[in-house]
């Protein structure tokens, strides 16, 4: 049996700060290198908002120079060890391992990278504590997309779903079936309607209060919807710099009131989502239903929107969308790292090829390794 507990770090394309959450694992036997049975906790969670100076420069290194990253990576990776050491000096915990996703600054797979700054020496130097990092990298290397990396965890923990969809700043969706997983992003999310929430003086649209009072812009939901990357077969994904560069300037530069197009972009991410699984059911020829889908991330708080998905994904099946607890809407990802950083750590692999197009299976991070304590 291998037991941990490990802080799971997660720092989301919508930048509004980390998430980090304490879990224990006991996993219990093992089939080859796949686990067959797992047991997890998760213990304590808690968000750190990110200053405004933070938020800002994460924003633009896109388009920094090369100092401005390396700067970053180095001075991230420090500043998420202090947040971590808060946290665990708080509530009295002392973990086994850190598990940091980092901050992801460009996801070009196709050619061989994705990048997630926050080092992870700093991180360990900071806290004393192991820790893991760059947890995509060697998928990349495998040839595979290095991403989503939640089917994993929509495995291991939340077994009893048949779809899983997170709601986070790129929507991504998980398909379990007799074994056969799918997974991939489906559309660019909450980077959208907060990007248009913003204009308003606003960090968000609390419940989809303000899209719900908007009405339907069909040259602008015919205009989102013609992009080419929804097109493409699956394995596939997303990086925010497509959501920046190409999905966002669609909303953003169409000359109409803000709540409509607010409404069109909720309006598109449920039909892309509906859209999606009626594909994935037709491609791996599953069966019209009934399934149950769980939805998680900061997305799953907005009614309005999760309403919309709801709507158009009965159009194609019969399927259940479940709202779990706060808990887990804003810490699902937070706990993936933790479980991957565990899953590194037994030497078990923590990314499925199946899902992201590898040549095989990878056990993915780097570790770095504590003053405090060793792995």
């Amino acid at each position: 049996m291998y037991s941990y507990d490990v802080l799971g770090l997660m720092s989301g394309s919508s930048l509004d700060g980390l998430d980090m959450a304490f879990c224990r694992f006991e996993i219990h036997s093992l089939v080859g290198l796949e686990v067959e049975s797992l047991r997890w906790e998760l213990v304590k969670a808690e968000t750190a908002t990110f200053p405004e100076l933070w938020r800002q420069r994460l924003a633009c290194l896109p388009a920094g120079t090369a100092l401005d990253l390396a700067l970053a990576h180095a001075q991230f990776g420090r500043y998420l060890g202090e947040l971590a050491l808060g946290f665990l000096e708080r509530h009295r915990l002392e973990p086994g391992l850190i598990a940091s996703h980092g901050h992801t600054i460009f996801h070009y797979p196709e050619q061989g990278l994705s990048l997630q700054i926050g080092d992870g020496a700093a991180l360990a130097a900071a806290t004393g504590y192991p820790t893991i990092d760059n947890f995509r990298m060697q998928d990349v290397a495998l040839g595979g997309q290095g991403a989503p990396l939640a089917p994993i965890a929509d495995q291991l923990l939340f077994g009893e779903y048949g779809f899983l969809l997170n709601l986070g700043g790129i929507a991504n969706l998980t398909c379990r079936h007799k074994g056969r997983v799918v997974a991939f992003d489906s559309t660019g999310l909450n980077q959208v309607l907060n990007a248009l929430a913003r204009q308003l003086g606003l960090a968000y649209d609390e419940d989809g209060r303000i899209a719900s009072g908007g009405r339907l812009i069909p040259e602008l939901l015919a205009q989102a919807e013609a992009l080419e990357y929804y097109r493409r077969p699956y394995p596939k994904s997303l990086g925010n710099d497509w959501v920046q560069e190409v999905l966002l300037p669609i909303f953003i530069g169409f000359d109409a009131p803000l709540p409509d197009k607010m409404f069109t972009a909720c309006i598109h991410a449920g039909r892309q989502i509906a859209r999606d699984i009626g594909i994935v059911l037709q491609r791996e020829g599953l069966p019209p239903g009934p399934y149950r889908m769980l939805a998680t991330g900061g997305g799953a708080h907005n009614g309005f929107l999760v309403g919309c998905i709801r709507r158009e994904c009965e159009k194609i099946c019969s399927l259940a969308l479940e709202i779990p607890g706060p808990e887990t809407i804003d810490f699902k990802e937070a706990v993936l790292m933790a479980l991957l950083g565990a899953l590194r750590a037994a030497n078990i692999p923590n990314i499925l090829p199946s899902v992201t197009g590898a040549t095989r299976a990878a056990i993915g991070g780097a570790l770095h390794q504590g003053w405090k304590r060793k792995l």
